[in-house]
């Protein structure tokens, strides 16, 4: 028997409280992740203060979210570093979706760069995106502190278009993924190694043996560097994902400023 399919949200979460809560008037959620800095980071312009006020949002918006029977998950975030956004957005929806959940991002509660980080992860898994406009912004302290930066008068939700974002194939955001924790690169013998450890029959040398039993040992690791080439690297390479350095004897392959954003949107990294 099949589980039923939960609602999801995912908000990432900054001085606000209208533009996160509000939308729950209408919108129903099983559970919400709110995604922010809970503790205190190395970030000159993050002060004690900064993080205090933070502190006070994430509690008023997790009680008042509870109170209405949502189950609420704070997730530790650096919401001013766009790779850190991609991740964690990504690896939330990647791992909601594998339980056939339905996945909103709610793309306004915080700012502009973190906007930006959420929705490219939401359209690059196919998550819906919304937008909740606020009608004016708080003029004091004490309008700050009820409603956040931003009052919504009437709850007014704009639902963005999903732009197909065509990623790597899955073997490939896997690679990337590995290349992130490799800042000198990967030689191409690493790479068949990786692929082999990762259950890809197709750079096992020893079940590729088994089939080509008249080929020797340097004809066989031949064929997989050219296997290695023409279907994943090329493609990473022409793509501007992986660059080719030549080491000696040996190319070392690199990953590109663009192949760390695939991989960080992969929902693929570790989420430490």
């Amino acid at each position: 028997m099949s589980e039923i399919e939960e609602i999801v949200h995912i908000v990432p979460l900054g001085h606000e409280f209208d533009r996160v809560v509000r939308p729950f008037d209408k919108l129903k959620a099983n559970r919400v992740y709110l995604l922010t800095i809970l503790k205190e980071v190395d970030i000159p312009y993050v002060t004690e203060e900064m993080t205090k006020k933070q502190m006070y949002f994430v509690k008023l918006v997790k009680d008042v979210l509870e109170k209405r029977g949502i189950e609420v998950l704070l997730e530790h975030t650096n919401i001013f570093d766009m790779l850190d956004v991609l991740k964690k957005v990504s690896k939330i929806i990647r791992m909601e979706k594998g339980k056939n959940n339905i996945v909103y991002v709610n793309m306004s509660g915080a700012g502009r760069l973190t906007s930006v980080a959420a929705t490219l992860a939401a359209m690059a898994h196919g998550a819906k995106v919304y937008y909740v406009i606020a009608d004016r912004y708080s003029k004091t302290e004490e309008e700050e502190m009820r409603h956040g930066l931003s009052i919504c008068e009437k709850l007014r939700i704009i639902y963005l278009v999903n732009f197909q974002i065509i990623l790597p194939d899955e073997t490939s955001l896997k690679l990337l993924a590995k290349m992130c924790t490799k800042e000198k690169g990967m030689k191409t013998n690493e790479i068949i190694q990786f692929l082999k450890e990762i259950g890809n029959e197709e750079f096992d040398e020893t079940k590729y043996k088994a089939k080509q039993e008249k080929r020797d040992e340097r004809s066989i690791k031949q064929a997989l560097l050219t296997k290695l080439n023409k279907k994943i690297l090329e493609k990473l390479e022409r793509s501007g994902y992986v660059t080719r350095e030549k080491v000696g004897r040996y190319n070392t392959i690199k990953i590109t400023e663009a192949g760390r954003y695939v991989a960080h949107i992969s929902g693929l990294l570790d989420c430490t």
